[in-house]
């Protein structure tokens, strides 16, 4: 098992331990919205370069979220996340400006989505379930040495903006002394389709699939009271 994943779900059972929930009602009626933030770690899992040698790492995402009814709700979430990779697996891509690195441990991948979710929810006493799905944005730049990769065939910087979609499992738990806040733990995987052999044939040409296992916390808020009164308006 991950050792930062492990270590954070020991985090979260600590604070489930000791916490007590309120009602759905109190913290997410229909018309609330939500913000919040999660940290964890990810690994990549798919597919060719991106996946082989991969190491997890740190992953962190923030979302804004809408409650339509007791039953479904929406997630606009950023995020970010990154790749290490093993010092035993031959690098795919040789760096011109490092020619001594000859694996891949001074490769990095980092991922940068932006993603849209339909969330379906299922309430059970003190536990609130959700099941999410969507599509996304991604922005993935592979690096050397900290320095964007640039292929050797066609000499363009290994960055670039793809299409993507992401499902999400998540479960939370309401703070019995804060009614508007909960804590959360979720799992979320990216597919992103990030084909480009055009621009770079040499190597990192693939789909990329990552999950992510975190833990956070999130801030209910009645969306009314960010509309004026008819008395305050000029």
């Amino acid at each position: 098992m991950i050792p930062r994943v492990r270590s954070a779900g020991i985090a979260l059972c600590a604070v489930l331990a000791v916490v007590s929930p309120c009602l759905a009602a109190e913290g997410m009626a229909p018309g609330r919205g939500a913000i919040g933030g999660q940290i964890g770690g990810s690994f990549f899992w798919a597919d060719a370069d991106y996946s082989e040698g991969s190491k997890s790492r740190f992953a962190f995402s923030g979302h804004y979220r809408y409650v339509i009814n007791n039953r479904l709700r929406w997630q606009v979430s950023p995020g970010f996340t990154w790749s290490g990779y093993s010092g035993t697996v031959p690098v795919p891509v040789l760096d011109g400006r490092f020619p001594q690195d000859v694996t891949k441990r001074t490769n990095l991948t980092l991922l940068v989505p932006m993603t849209f979710e339909m969330q379906v929810l299922l309430h059970r006493g003190k536990w609130h379930y959700h099941l999410g799905a969507g599509p996304g944005v991604y922005r993935v730049s592979v690096q050397n040495r900290r320095i964007v990769l640039i292929d050797p065939v066609t000499f363009v910087n290994h960055s670039g903006l793809y299409p993507g979609v992401t499902g999400e499992l998540g479960v939370e738990r309401f703070i019995r002394s804060m009614p508007s806040t909960s804590v959360e733990a979720s799992v979320t995987t990216h597919w992103v389709f990030a084909e480009n052999a055009r621009d770079f044939p040499t190597g990192y040409n693939s789909s990329l699939a990552a999950t992510e296992i975190r833990i956070g916390a999130n801030y209910y808020f009645d969306m009314s009271r960010l509309k004026k009164k008819p008395d305050q308006l000029p």
